[in-house]
Parts: C-alpha cells; sequence; structure tokens
C-alpha cells in the first residue's frame, strides 16, 4: 500500500521547465533564499514552497530558487506560513511593480506618437503652403520616421532646404525634394560631427 501511493504521488509531480527555473532565478537574484548565497559559489535548483507531497504545485508563487545542499536538507519540509506569504507579497509587489511600469511606457508611447503626428502634420502644411502637392500617409510616416531619427527642427530645416533648392514647381521635382529631405539631414549631422572633431582637436 505505501508503494502504491508513492507511485501515485510520483505520477502527479510535473517536471519544471527551463524557461520556468530560468524565470524563477531571475526573480530571486540566483540566490538560495535559505542560505543567501549564489551562484556560482553553489549549484541552484529550484524547490517548491508547498511541496509537491502536499499538494504543491509548479505555480511561480511555489517556486523559490533553493541551493542544492538546501534543497536536500528541506527535503518535503514546508516553508514557515509567514515566510510563504512574505515570498508571495513580494512577488505580487514586483508583478504589480512590472505592470504599472508597463502602462506608463504605453502611454509615454502613445503621447510621443501624438507629438511626432503634430509634427509631421506641421512639416506637410509647411509644404502644402507653397506647392500643390500635399504629403501622402506614406510620406508622413517616412517624416515620422525621420523626426525620430533626427529630430523634429532637423527635419524643418532640411525640408525647407530641400524645396528651396530642388522644388521647381512641378510634381516631378516635389518628389525629387521630398526625397532630398533625409540625405540632408544625414548630411548636416555629419558635418556637425566633422566640425565638433576639428574644434575639439
Amino acid at each position: 500500500m505505501a508503494n502504491k501511493k508513492k507511485n501515485e504521488s510520483t505520477k502527479k509531480r510535473v517536471p519544471i521547465s527551463k524557461a520556468l527555473r530560468f524565470e524563477v532565478f531571475k526573480r530571486d537574484s540566483f540566490t538560495c533564499q535559505y542560505c543567501g548565497r549564489s551562484a556560482p559559489e553553489v549549484v541552484l535548483e529550484v524547490d517548491h514552497i508547498v511541496p509537491v507531497s502536499k499538494g504543491g504545485t509548479n505555480d511561480l508563487f511555489n517556486l523559490v530558487t533553493s541551493c542544492k545542499e538546501c534543497n536536500r536538507g528541506k527535503s518535503n519540509k514546508e516553508l514557515s506560513d509567514d515566510t510563504t506569504i512574505k515570498k508571495q507579497k513580494a512577488e505580487l509587489d514586483k508583478l504589480n511593480e512590472k505592470r504599472e511600469q508597463l502602462e506608463m511606457m504605453v502611454r509615454w508611447k502613445e503621447e510621443l506618437q501624438k507629438l511626432i503626428d503634430q509634427q509631421v502634420d506641421y512639416v506637410n502644411d509647411y509644404i502644402s503652403s507653397f506647392s500643390n502637392w500635399s504629403v501622402t500617409d506614406y510620406g508622413k510616416k517616412k517624416l515620422g520616421a525621420l523626426i525620430r531619427k533626427f529630430g523634429f527642427p532637423e527635419v524643418c530645416a532640411a525640408t525647407e532646404i530641400a524645396f528651396d533648392y530642388y522644388y521647381h514647381g512641378n510634381s516631378t521635382t516635389w518628389i525629387q525634394a521630398f526625397n532630398k529631405i533625409g540625405g540632408i539631414c544625414y548630411n548636416r549631422k555629419k558635418q556637425r560631427e566633422v566640425d565638433g572633431n576639428k574644434e575639439s582637436s
């Protein structure tokens, strides 16, 4: 009868994947949560807070980093309730912090995109003010990429140079002028770098 129960318990144990082990190690800073030693000083393993033999699962909240010595010595003894609660609370706090930071990053990207869209519209209005053509949606995406790379003031300056020099009132020269904006931004940036090197030498 005892052997049968042991076999049933063994069947219920689900192996911990490498990806999950890595997540546990990262969360615990590759440090044994029992003795405080860390890799490569000791060999680390993933331990169950609530042992599998007592119903513990492979849920991230139930896993903890342990060195081989502590894990073997612990056997199937359960951590104190207080320790379990503290570790679960710490994990929840980390997850909430990550979620809040992700939400802030999403809001920041949305606000940044709105700003870039406004700047693209400004450049488009400038081009349309002295020509019979407006920038297409594809062209606006191109302008947005240039603004991200070189900055809004630089794109404005390059646009003015391009249309002043290349545009002569027809669609062919309009396209030519528009396509020159990126190259002018690049050349102006390189020239500033050259000038800066001359001043520092």
